[in-house]
């Protein structure tokens, strides 16, 4: 058989078809690209910025004043039975402040410290129940209560030696410092 003239048709017109099929397809192609292209390759991005200058931010300060300073309670000299008292009036010199007393520097086995007993009463304005009441080595974070700008607020601190107690404390010694503190609270 010969080959036929694929002008006049046989099977070379069958590929002269599928090259006109084959054309349309790639042309297709060709033009899906495109669009795909343009469509996912195109876009405007806007975007605007301001500025708002001049923007200062400051802490308000906490600050506490006490009436006293140095010591609160004069502990010379103490025997068993004795109680020994002294007061001081707190004054809150920031903004709303949570106020808090601790004991620091108790020596928590010096045979006195273990004995003695304190009580922090509230007396202005007065309270009906002690803010602590417990031993000296307990005496620590112990909540007074929230204090407004400005307000002041009066403490009476008493330590005991309880009769009948700690006769091995007898000639020892213990120091403290009574340290008032405020924190500020929204």
């Amino acid at each position: 058989m010969a080959d036929r003239d694929p002008v006049s048709g046989g099977h070379s017109g069958l590929l002269l078809r599928d090259r006109k099929l084959i054309a349309i397809l790639i042309a297709g192609g060709v033009m899906a690209f495109v669009v795909t292209a343009v469509i996912g390759f195109s876009g405007a991005v806007f975007s605007s910025t301001s500025s708002s200058p001049g923007n200062e931010y400051a802490a308000a300060g906490m600050g506490l004043t006490l009436a006293r300073t140095g010591q609160l309670v004069d502990g010379s000299g103490m025997a068993p039975g004795d109680s020994r008292s002294g007061t001081q009036t707190v004054t809150n010199e920031g903004h709303r402040g949570r106020l808090t007393l601790d004991a620091r520097g108790v020596d928590g086995q010096s045979p006195l410290a273990k004995v003695l007993a304190v009580v922090v009463q509230q007396t202005d304005p007065a309270q009906a129940q002690p803010a602590y009441d417990g031993p000296l080595t307990g005496l620590s974070s112990v909540l007074l209560g929230t204090l407004a700008p400005g307000e002041s607020r009066s403490y009476r601190v008493t330590l005991t030696w309880p009769a009948g107690t700690g006769a091995g404390a007898a000639g020892t010694t213990t120091s403290l410092t009574f340290d008032w503190q405020i924190e500020s609270v929204s």
